[in-house]
C-alpha cells in the first residue's frame, strides 16, 4: 500500500515527502506514475566502456583502428555538457574514458581536451565545472569552454548556411562525444548528434536549428518530448551534424560518439559507441524502456517538481512541458521550485513581457493568450535568440490549461515581476516550502485528481 512518506518531491537541496493527504492516496485520487521496470545496472565500467570503444554500433571502425589510422599526434577531444544539464554519466564515465586513452591507446595526457558543449548557455564557472568533471578530473585534465561567437571555424554548408564549429574539436585528430540520452522536450531526445548541434556549433548555426522548433501558432508538427521522428529540429540537426562529420572525414578526422542511459535513479544502464547517428537511435529506443512512464488517465491537478533543472525558471519550464503531458486539458499545474537563480535567461524575460503585454489587452483571456502566442512567434522568427522558445512553450501550455491554472510555489522570483508571467504565485516566501504545498493542496485539491511529477526528463503517457 502506498504511503504519503513515498511520494516525494525536490526542492533544491530539500527532499518533500508527506504532502499529499494518506486519505488522498486510499480513495483513489491520486494517479501514481507507472515507472519501467528497472533494467540491469553497469557495474564493471570500465569493461563496459572498452566495449563501447571496440565493438562500435554502425558503420565507424573501433577506435584502436581510428587511432592507427588518423591520429597523427594532435589533440583528441572529448565534448561533455555543461552546467545545466545532471553531467552523472559524465563523473561516472570521463575518468574511466581518460584511464582509457592513456593506457590502453598509450595518448598521452597534454592531448586530451575536453571541451564543454555550451551551445549558446554562457560559460561555466569553476565551481559548476567541478560538478561536470568530478573530482578526479577537474584540475587533471585540460579543458576548453565553448563559446558560440568566438573562435569557430568552417566545418560544412547545408542550404546555403556556412556551419560552423569549436575550434579545438575541428582541429581534434579524434573526436568524441560522450552523451547520454534523455528526452527533449523540442529537440525530441537529447544525446548523440546533440553534442555536436547545438553543443559546439556557432550561433548563426545553432539558431538556424532551433527555429525550425516553431510552427504558426506554438510549436511546429512533431515537435515534442521524446518525439525525433518526423521533428523538424531533428531532422535539421542531422542535416547539419552529417555536414561536420563529412567535413572531418574530409580533413582525416573522425566522431566516435558514446552513448548512455542514467535511469531515474540515478544509475548507468545502458552504453554504447560508434557512429553517431545509428548509436543514438538505438539508445532512443532503450530509452522508452526507461524514461517512458503511464498514467491511468490525465489529472485534474499535477504538481511538478523540477529537480536539478528548478535553478532558475528558464530551466524549470522543461518540468512545465512535461506536467502538460499528464494535466487534464483546463486542469491545475502546480509547478515547485526554488529558481534561486530568477529568471535564468533575459531573452526569455524580455520577451514575457512583451507577451503578456499583448493577453493584458484583453477582457477574454483565452483570446489574449491565442493573440500572445502570435505575437511572440513573430517576435522569435524575426530575431531568434536562445530563451525566446520558452515564452512560445509557456503559453501554448497556458492555452491548453486555461488562465489561472498555471501556478508556482517559488523562492528567487522578485515580486515586481509577478505581472510578467502567467503564474499564480503561491504562498509567503517566509514560510516554509512545506507549509506552502500543504495550504494550496488545501485549497484547491477537494475532490480533484492529483498526480506528482518529479523529473522533467520522464515523457508520460496515459494508458
Amino acid at each position: 500500500m502506498l504511503k504519503s512518506k513515498d511520494v516525494v518531491l525536490h526542492y533544491g537541496e530539500k527532499t518533500l515527502s508527506d504532502f499529499i493527504p494518506q486519505k488522498v492516496i486510499d480513495n483513489g485520487q491520486f494517479l501514481p506514475l507507472v515507472v519501467p521496470k528497472k533494467l540491469p545496472v553497469i557495474k564493471n565500467v570500465w569493461q563496459n566502456l572498452f566495449d563501447a570503444l571496440e565493438k562500435p554500433v554502425g558503420n565507424q571502425k573501433p577506435l584502436s583502428i581510428l587511432i592507427k589510422e588518423n591520429y597523427a599526434g594532435g589533440d583528441l577531444s572529448i565534448i561533455v555538457d555543461d552546467h545545466d544539464r545532471p553531467n552523472i554519466h559524465t563523473r561516472i564515465l570521463l575518468p574511466v574514458l581518460v584511464d582509457l586513452l592513456l593506457t590502453t591507446y598509450h595518448l598521452p595526457l597534454t592531448k586530451i581536451k575536453v571541451v564543454i558543449a555550451t551551445g549558446t548557455h554562457r560559460p561555466s564557472t569553476d565551481e559548476e565545472l567541478k560538478n561536470i568533471l568530478g573530482g578526479q578530473m577537474f584540475g587533471r585534465v585540460n579543458f576548453v569552454i565553448h563559446k558560440c561567437r568566438e573562435n569557430n571555424v568552417e566545418a560544412g554548408k547545408i542550404d546555403g548556411l556556412t556551419v560552423k564549429i569549436n575550434e579545438t574539436v575541428f582541429n581534434s585528430d579524434i573526436v568524441i562525444p560522450l552523451t547520454d540520452v534523455e528526452n527533449h522536450y523540442f529537440a525530441g531526445i537529447a544525446g548523440g548528434p546533440k553534442a555536436l548541434c547545438p553543443g559546439v556549433c556557432d550561433i548563426d548555426t545553432i539558431t538556424y536549428e532551433h527555429l525550425k522548433m516553431f510552427g504558426e501558432c506554438g510549436f511546429a508538427h512533431n515537435v515534442d518530448l521524446g518525439n525525433i521522428e518526423g521533428n523538424p529540429v531533428f531532422e535539421t540537426k542531422k542535416k547539419i551534424v552529417k555536414a561536420i562529420i563529412e567535413t572531418l572525414k574530409k580533413n582525416k578526422r573522425e566522431v566516435y560518439t558514446i552513448t548512455s542511459i542514467i535511469d531515474t535513479a540515478g544509475d548507468l544502464v545502458y552504453l554504447k559507441g560508434g557512429e553517431t547517428f545509428e548509436s543514438h537511435l538505438r539508445a532512443a529506443k532503450i530509452l522508452k524502456n526507461v524514461w517512458t512512464v503511464n498514467i491511468k488517465e490525465r489529472a485534474d491537478i499535477v504538481i511538478s517538481g523540477a529537480g536539478h533543472w528548478g535553478v532558475n525558471l528558464y530551466q524549470m519550464g522543461k518540468a512545465t512541458h512535461c506536467a502538460y503531458h499528464a494535466v487534464k486539458k483546463g486542469g491545475i499545474v502546480l509547478n515547485v521550485a526554488p529558481c534561486n537563480q530568477g529568471w535564468g535567461n533575459e531573452e526569455f524575460k524580455n520577451l514575457m513581457k512583451v507577451g503578456m503585454g499583448e493577453l493584458n489587452k484583453y477582457d477574454e483571456k483565452s483570446e489574449g493568450i491565442k493573440k500572445a502566442m502570435v505575437r511572440v512567434i513573430n517576435v522569435v522568427k524575426k530575431d531568434f535568440k536562445i530563451g525566446k522558445q520558452k515564452p512560445v512553450d509557456l503559453f501554448q501550455i497556458l492555452h491548453f490549461v486555461g488562465w489561472g491554472n498555471l501556478h508556482i510555489i517559488q523562492d528567487g522570483i522578485p515580486e515586481e515581476d509577478y505581472g510578467f508571467l502567467p503564474f499564480v504565485f503561491w504562498g509567503n516566501e517566509s514560510d516554509p516550502v512545506e507549509k506552502r504545498l500543504k495550504l494550496w493542496l488545501e485549497k484547491h485539491l477537494g475532490d480533484k485528481t492529483v498526480a506528482v511529477v518529479d523529473n522533467p526528463n520522464f515523457l508520460i503517457k496515459p494508458c
